[in-house]
């Protein structure tokens, strides 16, 4: 359900938005419920904010009464280092109202119960977003590290992994609180939520060696000192060209020698000879083929 735009941002509450809330009155918990909603609110907007001052097209931001994704759209050229600014301004936002709300809290004694409710629920965001798997900040800021030395698919598909064991962690931790009478099956919900979102995730893996390549050529554009930088690779020669992208090095100019059984080198082709073929739908040719174009 779309409540507005702000600028080229369109702001979603999901479908299933006012059926929880009615849900959490029945529960009497609505109060809670607006306060927590107010944290993700805030906590999203800070992701788009930055993402935005980091020149990132923010399309939409879909709001739970339990959680945000915030849809983005990388720029040519974007940098690693930038996705791990924006998942940890969240956190960080998050952070700030907590210590804001202690502030106040010093001062207004004795606190009210629902400022005291909203400092924890801020804490918790923050500190709950921080486990390294998708779709998490944490995840974010795990695969931007680990795709310098390891590329963005790699590092997608292990924050995948890491997003789907805090789910079931969830799930099982909920569904033993429910049965001891210590906790409501919320907890099961945003456990289902986080594990289908982690699952979509580790889908896009296959796709992510692209945008690393080309992040990379736009990188190389704006400086052209990284240029300099090659990566050599021995293959053989009846090897398909999408077996061959998979050892590519994500920082560098990639050059693969083609040596034959034999210990003869037959030849060198570049990255871009390889990626030009494929991208013509040539992805079962062999390097000995590709020799022969």
């Amino acid at each position: 359900m779309r409540v507005g735009r702000l600028g080229s941002t369109t702001l979603v509450l999901n479908d299933y938005f006012l059926l929880l809330m009615g849900l959490y009155f029945l529960l009497g918990v609505l109060p809670q419920a607006l306060l927590l909603f107010t944290a993700v609110a805030c906590h999203e907007g800070c992701h788009a904010l930055v993402a935005s001052r980091l020149g990132w097209q923010v399309k939409s931001v879909e709001l739970f009464p339990f959680g945000g994704v915030s849809r983005l759209y990388r720029p040519a050229g974007w940098r690693l280092r930038e996705e791990a600014i924006i998942a940890l301004s969240g956190p960080a936002a998050s952070s700030l109202l907590a210590a804001a709300v202690t502030l106040a809290v010093n001062y207004a004694r004795p606190a009210p119960v629902w400022l005291l409710f909203f400092r924890q629920v801020n804490l918790i965001l923050a500190l709950f977003n921080l486990w390294p798997g998708l779709p998490l900040d944490g995840g974010r800021i795990y695969r931007a590290l680990r795709a310098r030395s390891h590329g963005l698919a790699r590092a997608t598909l292990e924050g995948s992994y890491g997003g789907q064991l805090l789910a079931v962690f969830l799930g099982i931790g909920s569904i033993a609180g429910f049965y001891l009478h210590l906790v409501d099956l919320q907890g099961l919900i945003l456990a289902l939520f986080i594990f289908y979102t982690a699952r979509q995730e580790g889908e896009m893996a296959p796709y992510m060696f692209w945008q690393d390549f080309w992040r990379q050529r736009g990188i190389k554009k704006v400086n052209p000192s990284r240029a300099g930088r090659v990566f050599w690779l021995v293959a053989d020669p009846d090897l398909p060209l999408s077996r061959v992208i998979r050892s590519f090095a994500p920082d560098s100019f990639n050059l693969v020698a083609i040596v034959g059984r034999q210990g003869r080198l037959e030849g060198i082709v570049t990255e871009t000879e390889i990626l030009e073929e494929l991208l013509s739908g040539g992805s079962a040719t062999t390097l000995t083929s590709l020799l022969k174009k």
